[in-house]
């Protein structure tokens, strides 16, 4: 886990502590297309890793991003695809700045395009 460590001096005592950056935190980015498949994009250290997809009946997928480049809103804009042959792009509308309430933009060829929720993660959530 990236963080910086060091010393903090409280009153009298002098504490060890470790301070994490803002790039370490865990958000992950729910929603769903209109083809009835739902997603969960992760993002952890300041970049967007990989999208899980889950339909009811279906084997759950994973589209592995990458990050490509900054659009002309100045968006971080990453892709993947969708087993394999199906391209898949999501692009950060936070700019960069992701945090809880934060949206994303999803688009995958054939489906179209869906907005997603972030916040932080929930445990045992799809």
């Amino acid at each position: 886990m990236a963080g910086v460590t060091g010393w903090a001096i409280v009153g009298l005592l002098l504490i060890d502590a470790t301070f994490s950056s803002a790039s370490a935190q865990q958000i992950t980015c729910r929603g769903r297309m209109n083809s009835g498949w739902r997603y969960s994009a992760e993002y952890s250290n300041g970049s967007f890793t990989q999208i899980r997809w889950h339909r009811s009946g279906q084997s759950s997928q994973v589209s592995y991003l990458t990050y490509s480049s900054t659009n002309a809103q100045g968006q971080p804009v990453y892709t993947g695809a969708f087993r394999a042959n199906t391209a898949v792009t999501l692009v950060d509308l936070s700019g960069g700045y992701v945090r809880s309430g934060s949206q994303i933009s999803v688009g995958v060829e054939e489906w179209g395009w869906s907005r997603g929720t972030c916040n932080s993660p929930i445990p045992g959530a799809w």
